[in-house]
């Protein structure tokens, strides 16, 4: 009896929508929860949007004892908005690829997260963008914790190698449903 009311049809979206906790849209909730990204890249994205990965500022105010720099640059303390892109390491990457995808990023990370959201171009170049810009949150942390728990540690030419292949190869799963935007979207990446 969904709102009270006798039904002989059973929906899961109904009672699903009955009940989930409403609440008001977060303004940035296209540029991380859009279609054709990829799963996993959307949802790291999320919890740095929200500021809840676990990166060392946050670990020590949890009582973790910890060394607060950054293992990627050496040169600050390890934040969101440090590692996102205010350290030298992981600016050199989002500066190729941001220019690879069209993209004329600032260097803070709430004005990257606003611009993103003001960004007024054809369908195809936000897609690349966004597709560039989860990546990018992807590789730096797997990076990261390369660094941190195996001791492995790579040169931003080969993380920005990386991001490129993962895009080219979400462009080219886009093919399958989408052909003639896989086309436009290949052919903005590798020119």
């Amino acid at each position: 009896m969904p709102h009270g009311k006798h039904s002989t049809i059973y929906s899961t979206r109904e009672i699903y929508n009955l009940l989930r906790v409403h609440h008001q849209r977060v303004p940035w909730h296209k540029e991380v929860w859009f279609s054709k990204g990829i799963p996993r890249h959307k949802f790291l994205s999320w919890l740095f949007v929200l500021d809840r990965c676990p990166t060392k500022d946050r670990m020590m105010e949890w009582g973790f004892a910890t060394d607060p720099m950054c293992i990627l640059c050496n040169s600050g303390l390890e934040s969101r908005d440090h590692l996102y892109f205010s350290c030298s390491y992981t600016w050199d990457i989002w500066y190729s690829v941001a220019g690879r995808s069209g993209f004329s990023s600032p260097r803070v990370w709430n004005e990257i997260l606003r611009h993103l959201q003001k960004l007024n171009t054809p369908t195809h170049t936000r897609l690349l963008v966004l597709l560039a810009w989860q990546a990018s949150i992807y590789c730096i942390w797997a990076e990261r914790n390369a660094r941190l728990h195996r001791s492995r540690f790579r040169p931003p030419s080969a993380i920005v190698k990386e991001i490129h292949t993962i895009v080219k190869l979400r462009i080219a799963s886009i093919r399958i449903d989408d052909p003639h935007l896989a086309s436009v979207l290949f052919q903005a990446w590798v020119s």
